[in-house]
């Protein structure tokens, strides 16, 4: 066992002595040798002038932080000067629930003896961490079809939370509840809101019903213009002819993301995607989001960014499953619909089909 033993915190460790006092008391009401082993036990124990942490680290011989059936029978041995039968250590195992074969963890060990009336330190136990949580996005305006990542981060782990979306204008907002199972840590997870109007949204983490950080996002429709471009790139004159043409996707994805790219007006590509076939994709997942809002089978699901063996970028929507199935590493061969192109990454984001 570790040379420190440390509890849970002691509000928590408080209520387990309790309870445990009422079991010694209602064992030994109904069964007279019970409290009589009970109460012989709590005299030697006051007696012994042992601290509870040497009397736990002397027992626990194997040190794995367990005290078994058989390390138990030595401290009944120094009671009575013998060893105990079998039915005596199974009836003061009784009174903390457990069974000699498996023994008792040290924490119920540790309340069972503040139970019977040995004072536990305060450098044992844990410091009590009051729930908080942070909801951050990376920016506050966003275009509408686009993408807003989310990341929720708690000051202890949770077993679930709660994100509301409340649109201006709108009454009713949504919830959506995400377990333990389904995050990425057990006090952190990512997630994905696909909002298709504009509008101004205010977002708000819960757990078990306390608010514990809301953020506003306003999402604007995006103004017919060129797409945003890292460096300046001077425009050759084009005729009458060119300007109304549209160039269509040729048969493979990678291409179709490349004519996309080409594009310099944001109704030209939309042009393109609307007419777009349906591809299959294969290629390896390198991360997984929450999609919480989009939209028909994929709304809920899951948006898996993946790159394929030619190393081209894709977002896809996942259809909504009752189990998570795509992880980091994934090697996925999809049949996909592109949908929409992200300005801000430069990606393609389809739908599963």
């Amino acid at each position: 066992m570790a040379e420190k033993i440390l509890l849970p915190p002691r509000p928590t460790f408080d209520g387990q002595v309790v309870a445990l006092k009422q079991r010694i008391e209602s064992i030994s009401a109904q069964n007279r040798m019970a409290r009589l082993l009970n109460q012989n036990f709590n005299t030697w124990l006051n007696g012994s002038s042992m601290s509870a942490l040497n009397l736990t680290q002397e027992l626990d011989k194997d040190k794995d932080g367990i005290i078994s059936g058989d390390e138990f029978s030595d401290i009944l041995s120094r009671m009575t000067g013998e060893r105990p039968p079998e039915w005596v250590v199974e009836l003061m195992f009784s009174f903390v629930d457990a069974d000699p074969s498996t023994g008792i963890p040290v924490a119920d060990w540790m309340a069972f003896l503040a139970a019977n009336g040995l004072e536990i330190p305060d450098s044992m136990f844990e410091l009590e961490i009051p729930l908080a949580g942070t909801l951050s996005s990376e920016r506050t305006v966003y275009l509408v079809e686009q993408p807003i990542g989310f990341t929720a981060k708690f000051s202890i782990e949770v077993e679930s939370y709660t994100i509301t979306i409340l649109q201006d204008g709108v009454s009713t907002p949504e919830t959506f509840t995400t377990t333990s199972e389904e995050m990425d840590h057990p006090n952190s997870d990512q997630f994905i809101l696909e909002p298709d109007e504009a509008s101004t949204y205010k977002v708000s983490l819960s757990v078990l019903g306390k608010l514990l950080d809301a953020i506003e996002i306003t999402v604007e429709a995006p103004l017919e213009e060129e797409w945003p471009e890292d460096d300046e790139i001077a425009e050759e004159p084009q005729s009458d002819a060119e300007e109304a043409t549209v160039v269509t996707a040729s048969g493979e994805l990678s291409e179709l993301i490349s004519t996309v790219e080409q594009t310099r007006l944001r109704s030209d590509a939309l042009k393109i995607l609307e007419t777009a076939p349906a591809y299959t994709f294969s290629g390896m997942i390198t991360g997984v989001s929450k999609t919480l809002l989009g939209e028909g089978d994929c709304r809920g699901g899951d948006t898996a960014r993946c790159m394929s063996a030619d190393g081209t970028m894709v977002q896809v929507m996942m259809k909504r499953r009752e189990e998570p199935s795509f992880v980091n590493g994934q090697y996925v061969e999809l049949s996909v619909q592109p949908v929409m192109w992200s300005v801000a990454v430069r990606e393609l984001i389809c739908k599963e089909l």
